[in-house]
């Protein structure tokens, strides 16, 4: 275990979710307000403004139950995605025309800025200037299960210290579902903004095929950006852009039932729940 990292409760600490509004951290609220783990101080889930349909209408009913279950719910935000991910060249991880994607940077400016700036707020801190709060005053839950055992990392900031509560309880993904079908309570979606790259194509297929609102918003995405000036940021040669990384190609162009049928036979992927998924939170 690296440094900052903890599989146990921090005395004292000030007790916030990270709340991605999916299957492992939408439990992790849950199991708080059952007493099944210690208290939670906030849930704090940041908003990018381009969600699936299916995990706002999630969000709205699962942050009414936190809320009438004792647990103090904040929802923030650091900017619309479809407009400040593509428009102000934050970096998506689009893939380009030259393969590989571009650097990620909107996990960090959309999710964990807003989530550390609030904190600091609720702690009496101005939110971006010091001074700073003592170290190691903020215990950070993160939903990563058992099988996400590899992308466990620390804060890199002295203030919070993150801690797994599925991994010292070795649950998994499977294990929060049951829990949340165990108290009578709907089981989220995967979540993940509708312009993520890494979608895979069963996801992009269940998107088109249960979720036709989603699916067009998301298209309509990838065509505005195919020649967004990131496409030649740095050292790249690229000249188009795409959120389909098979190929990669516009996604409305993609044979989704093959490339899902392949991915299937690869990787032994199962599709996901409702809509879509992401390695932002879960």
């Amino acid at each position: 275990m690296t440094q900052g990292k903890t599989f146990k409760p921090l005395p004292d600490a000030f007790r916030v979710l990270a709340w991605g509004c999916g299957t492992p951290s939408t439990t992790l609220g849950v199991m708080s307000a059952l007493g099944d783990l210690e208290p939670l101080d906030a849930i704090i889930h940041a908003d990018t403004g381009f969600e699936a349909t299916e995990t706002q209408e999630m969000r709205e009913w699962y942050a009414e139950w936190f809320r009438d279950h004792g647990l103090r719910v904040e929802i923030v935000s650091n900017g619309n995605i479809v407009k400040d991910g593509a428009e102000e060249h934050i970096h998506i991880p689009f893939f380009t025309s030259d393969g590989g994607p571009l650097q990620r940077e909107c996990t960090r400016h959309f999710k964990l800025t807003p989530n550390k700036r609030r904190v600091r707020e609720l702690l009496g801190y101005h939110a971006t200037k010091a001074p700073h709060p003592p170290a190691e005053s903020v215990e950070n839950w993160l939903g990563y299960t058992l099988e996400e055992y590899t992308r466990l990392s620390d804060s890199r900031v002295q203030f919070i210290v993150n801690r797994f509560p599925f991994i010292e309880r070795q649950m998994t993904r499977q294990d929060c579902a049951e829990y949340l079908k165990r108290q009578g309570l709907p089981v989220p979606p995967k979540s993940a903004c509708l312009s993520c790259p890494y979608r895979q194509a069963s996801e992009w297929l269940h998107l088109k095929r249960n979720c036709p609102e989603d699916w067009e918003a998301a298209v309509e995405f990838d065509e505005a950006n195919r020649h967004n000036p990131l496409a030649k940021r740095g050292n790249s040669t690229a000249d188009s852009l795409y959120i389909y990384k098979h190929g990669p190609m516009p996604l409305a162009e993609a044979d989704l039932e093959t490339d899902a049928e392949r991915e299937r036979k690869e990787q032994g992927f199962q599709p996901p729940l409702l809509c879509g998924d992401g390695p932002c939170f879960t």
